[in-house]
């Protein structure tokens, strides 16, 4: 039987490809609706990409949630605090694996397995409860 990592690999080259086809399809749409209901199809197909792309990687022991870049240009840090060196800029929109509060940083693994810290103010978890932040705790 086959891994998930695997099965996840797979299904990232069957999906890839299918990228183009999907902004094919919104350039295609004229009407507002059209236009609004190829965007969310578009959007969610590259939301699946790179999720499966976190799935792809070995995962880490620690998991808070998932979460979401919110910001362009986010900085990923060697380790919590703005002295600390930068190891890449991170787009909107990136998913991340949160592994861990620390302070006002968030420990974090992306796509194709590199781990850093960002500034907390920049990730939108999925997590809620006690696992998450008092700020973004729902009510």
């Amino acid at each position: 039987m086959a891994s998930i990592r695997e099965l996840a690999r797979a299904l990232l080259d069957a999906e890839r490809p299918m990228a183009a086809s999907y902004r094919e399809l919104r350039g295609a749409a004229v009407t507002r609706i059209e236009q609004a209901l190829t965007g969310h199809l578009e959007s969610a197909q590259a939301s699946q990409v790179a999720l499966l792309g976190l799935m792809c990687d070995e995962l880490p022991d620690r998991f808070l949630g998932l979460g979401t870049i919110t910001s362009q240009a986010v900085k990923l840090r060697e380790q919590p605090g703005g002295s600390h060196p930068v190891v890449a800029e991170l787009e909107a929109g990136t998913p991340v694996i949160v592994m861990e509060w620390q302070g006002y940083w968030a420990q974090v693994q992306l796509p194709g397995g590199r781990r850093g810290f960002v500034f907390r103010d920049y990730v939108r978890t999925d997590a809620g409860g006690r696992e998450a932040p008092t700020w973004q705790k729902p009510g």
